[in-house]
């Protein structure tokens, strides 16, 4: 293999394993969301969802590396089975690690966030169902019956 095909083999089986790593980050965020709505603690979703977004900008930012690494190898825009068919036995040995790592992760990340988008849908239901009743949550996410007092004032000089 030449030195000019080597350097771009090189940076594009480090860019897929950097979104490996980075598709395991977004995987373990699903998996906290599953179980914050799980355990009814739904405010820590907004700080789950913070940190989503930031993940997501560095896949994004990760995904131009690997289409340009990815062209410069004369691979364009196949797919990782593809490039598996089409790349020299060479090639193989070094890709095929990053990209049975990148596999694994997105199927973590698949059924992670299978997971978290049913527990948030079954809350969704609840809410709906209790406000349906009258009912609501308070800021700990417990259930505030719909008949409950309105004011915690018990004094009669208020």
């Amino acid at each position: 293999m030449s030195l000019r095909t080597q350097e771009p083999l090189e940076e594009y089986v480090t860019t897929i394993q950097d979104l490996a790593a980075v598709v395991l980050q977004i995987a373990i965020v699903e998996e906290k969301k599953a179980q914050i709505a799980a355990d009814r603690l739904h405010e820590q979703m907004d700080g789950c969802i913070q940190e989503e977004q930031a993940l997501i900008l560095k896949l994004r930012g990760l995904e131009q590396h690997r289409i340009k690494y990815q062209d410069a190898l004369g691979f364009d825009s196949l797919t990782l089975e593809q490039i598996r068919q089409q790349a020299s036995p060479e090639q193989l040995s070094e890709l095929s690690p990053a990209f049975s790592e990148l596999e694994t992760q997105l199927n973590r990340l698949e059924h992670a966030r299978k997971a978290a988008e049913q527990m948030i849908q079954v809350r969704l239901h609840e809410i709906e169902v209790f406000a349906q009743q009258g009912h609501s949550y308070d800021n700990g996410g417990n259930v505030t019956p719909a008949n409950a007092p309105q004011t915690k004032f018990h004094s009669k000089y208020v």
